[in-house]
């Protein structure tokens, strides 16, 4: 299969030292609708890195495009090698514009976040860390009983996690659980779900964090006042860091999210930190390169 993708390299651009971001769309999205929902390549053009926008196929169930994440049954029984796609577009722009290989990222929105995690999981050998915006660690059809998500394998390193999700989401719930509708709505994963599975033992084994608190009182239950959660002293000096967007909804957001009364807001943004989900997001990958 033919696959596509977006290339913006800045001007600006050092081969050999700067970075690499490889951006997801969300469900029924392209490389060209993130370009333009996300603006990261204008924060490239300041930055100096480099940023793919890369196409996912279209899903026979529902007829749109749709990344093969933890564990959508869209795709049936011939789902499409994303993982396989991501680990090969790596090693196309290594060849082609040369992107320092220890400073190569995945983030996305939505479906888009989803795949990161799947991208985090299994080629943590290539990606230096992951961004993941308003997208669960699993999805999956409806199944009885709540969603297993010890089935997400093991992740084959340790990779650096940054997690921003907005608590008025409606798309995928910030603390997960099933959709309230027919028997073949999917069932979500948690915020807690998440940070756990990557502060944990089959990620990157975190030793501490800044509060043991949860940011759902229960699976499917209440939002939490945790607005912020970091686990450190992870493996390969590895961290997973989580934003409460408080009023915040499924999107992608680029004004400041810093403005008390306004939304989304998160008290703990600042000049270090950045205030726009791109600043905040490119100031972590900054700081976590590969070792």
């Amino acid at each position: 299969m033919t696959r596509s993708y977006l290339l913006h390299v800045p001007a600006n651009f050092v081969p050999g030292s700067s970075a690499l971001i490889i951006g997801l769309h969300a469900l029924s999205g392209t490389g060209a609708t993130f370009r333009t929902a996300s603006q990261l390549s204008v924060t490239a053009d300041r930055e100096g890195f480099a940023v793919a926008y890369p196409y996912s196929t279209v899903a026979p169930a529902g007829n749109q495009s749709e990344w093969n994440i933890y564990f959508s049954g869209s795709f049936g029984s011939n789902p499409p090698d994303d993982v396989g796609f991501l680990r090969e577009l790596i090693r196309t722009l290594q060849a082609t514009i040369n992107p320092d290989p220890k400073r190569i990222f995945v983030t996305g929105l939505s479906n888009g976040g989803q795949m990161s995690h799947r991208a985090g999981v299994e080629i943590a050998d290539l990606v230096a860390a992951i961004g993941v915006v308003d997208g669960s660690l699993a999805w999956q059809d409806r199944l009885p009983g709540p969603l297993q998500i010890q089935n997400v394998p093991a992740a084959n390193g340790p990779v650096p996690v940054i997690i921003f999700h907005g608590d008025q989401d409606a798309v995928i719930n910030y603390c997960g659980g099933n959709l309230p509708s027919p028997q073949n709505t999917p069932v979500i994963s948690s915020t807690d779900q998440a940070f756990n599975y990557w502060a944990g033992p089959s990620a990157n084994n975190c030793a501490t964090a800044d509060t043991t608190a949860s940011l759902c009182d229960a699976f499917a239950g209440n939002i939490s006042a945790v607005i912020e959660k970091d686990a450190t002293a992870c493996t390969a000096n590895a961290e997973v860091k989580f934003y409460r967007l408080e009023g915040g909804m499924h999107q992608w957001y680029n004004t400041p999210m810093n403005v008390p009364g306004q939304t989304p807001f998160n008290p703990d943004f600042n000049s270090t930190t950045g205030v726009t989900t791109n600043d905040v997001l490119w100031n972590f990958f900054k700081a976590h390169a590969k070792p």
